[in-house]
């Protein structure tokens, strides 16, 4: 047998438990007893910790069972009063009731609380646009506070305080109005924002859909206008041409549909019952809307919606953009009238066609090539304008001539350094040789102080011309691209046409007109200064006006800075060759006129002699000369100190040949004149006259012989020597019986004059470079005349020519400037 204890949980009865031996059996019960023991103990430490719990929950149970009592009760008595004979009798009570007190107290309730609604539609009105809410609730609103004035000044007994209570609603009318107009003016007003802007003035102003509508268009068109006054900057032009793009967005999506959806959306249900109403503290619905009155709790708005087709939309809109554009174009041109820099003309034009193209594409109510041709026109008529206006601005290079000219001082205006001044080398050139350059470049090409003011005007001319011609270039070289990923392949011709348009077209345009332009200022400038020179040509009295020869060379020098910066795209080169020919044979007449005074008298002198003295110098045989006379020498020399007068840059070739040509013009009448032979008269000679003539012709000589032909000590000695030589030689009637002098030269003597002059001549012709070609030299006239008259053998001839072209090859560095 096991000595185990039986588990009690096993046993189905309890008799079960004696069927085991005493000691299990008493094994069995120590066991439950302990059990026992245990479970006693977990049942009060349970019972302890949940006794606060199992008081509330007594509690819990005590009240319900006092409220179903009392539910019990109130049920029971329901049960007792719910008579249908008592209800009805309550009903008729109170109806009766009701009727007495309505019929004292109605109307009083009625205009008090349409009085107190009218007071509080101001202030609302007031709150909602000072804390920016919605301008269709403010013009429902406005719309109740109508109706009640109206109604109110129906009575017969009116309020004291209506009439500021109008006013104080036309007011808040306005501000409601400008309110709506501030809304259309916003370039960034969204859709519904516009839409419900439109709902709130058609309420507030009555208007149907069409009235809507243009007095849109008639906000915008101002707001427009209003951008394009401003001059403060760019930005505003920007502005006005991108609103009118979003005008015409904003009707093509908004106008009709959702303008007509919206309008007819106010009519579906009364506006008192509209949820945004009833919501408004101040107006108190809840308590006076039983007293307004049955006409004011059903009043629905009535507006046109449909009044306004798709057809009729599109027509106004094309119409207010012809107009509004018209408008635009107008402020953008007075905004481009006062840009007068062309690169920011055309940094504008590129903005404002790139704003264009990016926003075109979809806009159908107007013709997208008119607005790029009255775009263009406007750039081009203010391109066009200041390329006039610069143009123009070469006038002042003529007015500085002018004034330049008539102010001008003799030795003062006309001063330039020499080539050789001691301050060249004095200058400090450690900075570079840009300083020596340029001193070298004022002495060189004569640039006196009139003639570099002129060159600095005409040097800013120049500028404006360069920055017109990059302009253009910019305009050639710009490239448009925006837009292009919007376009379909079948845009192709689009894009073409747009680049010719904007890219060649244009500049060709403005390139005409620069053309035309320049060569019209040129031609006026060539005109002023021709003037000039017609009236220094008029000068025929160089001693009275000894500033003419440098005049002309100041005006030759300005020209030919003129016509050394012509810009490149002036086609007509004939100006240097006509006015520069007519300065340079002026300048000509003044080099040549003191210098040929002399050569005159000294050939008179020479004449005037008996015997030829410069025979003795002849050589070979038979006898020639081979050295020139002296006034040829002399005139040669003084001709070429008189040229370094006027400055080294004047004698370009075509000068040169020039003074050559008047030269031999006018030396031939006198070459051409000798002294007569010797006459007898009864076998004697008369008397000729005293010689103290002579001496007064050198004297003469000396005292009209100008600053640039003074000749040096030397020659005046030489002079000097020759009339004492011819006192000697000839002595007056004082001396006593002194022989009588020939009334001329002997036969011999005039042909030795003649073969002298004859190599003069020769002399003279390779010093002016003469051509035997030249059927107008009147200096070759006159030598073949006296080869005709002189007879000489060819060989002589030939000699002769050989000899003087001889000497001028040994003497022309003499003569560098001549030659």
């Amino acid at each position: 047998m096991a000595t185990g204890v039986p588990d009690p949980k096993t046993f189905a009865s309890w008799e079960d438990a004696f069927q085991y031996p005493i000691a299990a059996v008493r094994g069995i019960e120590r066991q439950l007893r302990i059990d026992i023991a245990s479970n006693r103990e977990k049942l009060r430490s349970l019972v302890g910790a949940s006794y606060r719990d199992l008081l509330g929950t007594a509690e819990t149970i005590l009240e319900m069972d006092s409220q179903m009592q009392s539910v019990e009760t109130y049920l029971g008595n329901m049960g007792v009063k719910c008579n249908s004979r008592l209800l009805d009798k309550r009903a008729i009570n109170l109806r009766a009731w009701n009727d007495y007190i309505h019929v004292r107290d109605k109307e009083r309730y009625v205009l008090a609380s349409q009085l107190a609604v009218l007071r509080a539609c101001p202030e609302a009105i007031s709150r909602l646009l000072k804390g920016g809410g919605s301008v269709l609730q403010a013009a429902k609103i406005l719309v109740i506070s109508r109706l009640m004035h109206k109604k109110l000044s129906q009575r017969t007994d009116i309020p004291p305080y209506l009439e500021v209570l109008r006013n104080r609603l036309a007011s808040l009318r306005r501000k409601i109005i400008l309110r709506i107009d501030r809304r259309f003016k916003s370039p960034d007003a969204s859709e519904p924002v516009l839409v419900e802007a439109m709902c709130a003035f058609s309420l507030a102003t009555s208007s149907s859909a069409t009235d809507v509508l243009s007095h849109f268009h008639h906000i915008r068109q101002s707001a427009m206008s209003d951008l394009g006054q401003v001059n403060t900057d760019d930005k505003s032009i920007f502005k006005a041409l991108g609103l009118f793009v979003k005008t015409l967005r904003d009707c093509q999506d908004m106008i009709p549909m959702q303008l007509a959806r919206a309008l007819e959306q106010l009519k579906t249900s009364p506006l008192l019952h509209s949820p945004d109403l009833r919501s408004l503290i101040e107006l108190n619905f809840d308590i006076h809307q039983q007293w307004l009155g049955e006409d004011i709790n059903g009043f629905t708005p009535y507006v046109r919606h449909d009044d306004l087709r798709k057809a009729d939309a599109t027509k106004l809109l094309r119409q207010w953009a012809k107009n509004a554009f018209s408008t635009f174009l107008g402020h953008l041109g007075h905004k481009l009238g006062r840009i007068s820099d062309p690169a920011v003309v055309v940094d504008l034009r590129h903005r404002m066609l790139e704003l264009w193209f990016s926003n075109q594409r979809h806009l159908t109510a107007v013709d997208t090539s008119e607005v790029l041709d009255g775009v263009r026109a406007a750039f081009n008529n203010r391109l066009q304008e200041l390329i006039h206006q610069h143009c123009a601005g070469l006038g002042k290079v003529a007015s500085a001539v002018s004034s330049l000219l008539e102010r001008w001082e003799a030795g003062v205006s006309d001063a330039c350094p020499t080539m050789w001044d001691h301050a060249i080398t004095s200058t400090d050139y450690s900075s570079g040789g840009k300083v020596l350059k340029e001193a070298l470049s004022v002495r060189a090409y004569g640039r006196t102080t009139p003639v570099d003011a002129v060159s600095v005007a005409y040097s800013k001319w120049l500028d404006g011309m360069r920055n017109l011609e990059n302009v253009i270039r910019k305009l050639r070289e710009k490239r448009w691209t925006d837009g292009l990923d919007d376009l379909d392949d079948d845009d192709d011709d689009v894009l073409e046409n747009r680049r010719i348009l904007l890219s060649e077209d244009d500049p060709r345009l403005l390139q005409d007109t620069l053309q035309k332009g320049v060569e019209q200022t040129f031609h006026k400038l060539q005109h002023q200064i021709r003037l000039h020179t017609e009236d220094l040509q008029a000068t025929d009295d160089f001693s009275r006006s000894p500033a003419v020869g440098q005049k002309s060379c100041f005006l030759l020098r300005v020209w030919r800075e003129i016509i050394s910066g012509l810009p490149s795209n002036y086609p007509n080169s004939s100006l240097e060759s006509t006015l520069a020919r007519d300065l340079q044979a002026q300048i000509c007449k003044v080099v040549l006129h003191q210098p040929l005074i002399c050569c005159i008298r000294r050939i008179s002198r020479t004449s005037r002699q008996h015997q030829h003295r410069v025979r003795i110098l002849w050589e070979g045989d038979p006898q020639l000369p081979v050295l020139p006379s002296p006034y040829a020498f002399r005139l040669l020399h003084d001709v070429v100190r008189s040229m370094a007068g006027f400055g080294a840059d004047i004698w370009t070739p075509q000068a040169v040949k020039i003074l050559q040509h008047q030269l031999r013009q006018s030396l031939a009448p006198v070459m051409g004149e000798f002294p007569q032979v010797r006459t007898t008269i009864n076998g004697h000679s008369p008397r000729s006259p005293p010689n103290i003539i002579q001496v007064s012709d050198e004297a003469e000589e000396a005292n009209n012989s100008g600053p640039s032909n003074k000749q040096d000590n030397t020659d005046n000695d030489n002079d000097n020597e020759k009339h004492s030589d011819t006192k000697d030689a000839h002595p007056t009637e004082a001396d006593g019986d002194a022989p009588e002098e020939p009334t001329g030269p002997s036969e011999q003597v005039v042909r030795d004059i003649k073969i002298q002059r004859l190599f003069d001549m020769l002399y003279l012709q390779n010093a002016t470079g003469a051509a035997s070609s030249d059927a107008n030299d009147a200096l070759g006239h006159t030598q073949s005349t006296i080869e005709a008259n002189l007879q000489l053998p060819p060989a002589d001839t030939k000699r002769l020519k050989k000899s003087a072209e001889a000497y001028w090859t040994r003497t022309k560095l003499l003569f560098a400037l001549l030659a």
